[in-house]
């Protein structure tokens, strides 16, 4: 973790998290609520947070797929 201290401010800390070459910056706040939902759900953090890389990744991947769907769709109506 990092501190974000400034000699005059309150004491903040945060979380980098590197995947497929993006860094996301978690706050103590959204921290703590990770923690505590992955807790209610039996999981630990590591598989907390690899469950919701997935699903990003996922998501990604059919948004592309979507994308790619409605080129091919829009250039079958042109050469009709």
């Amino acid at each position: 973790m990092k501190d974000l201290l400034e000699e005059d401010k309150p004491r903040q800390t945060y979380l980098e998290i590197n995947f497929e070459g993006q860094t996301y910056t978690i706050g103590q706040h959204m921290w703590d609520a990770m923690c505590a939902q992955a807790a209610e759900r039996g999981m630990t953090i590591d598989e907390y947070i690899a469950e919701a890389f997935t699903l990003l990744k996922e998501q990604k991947l059919t948004k592309r797929q979507h994308l790619g769907l409605d080129i091919i769709d829009h250039s079958q109506t042109n050469s009709q």
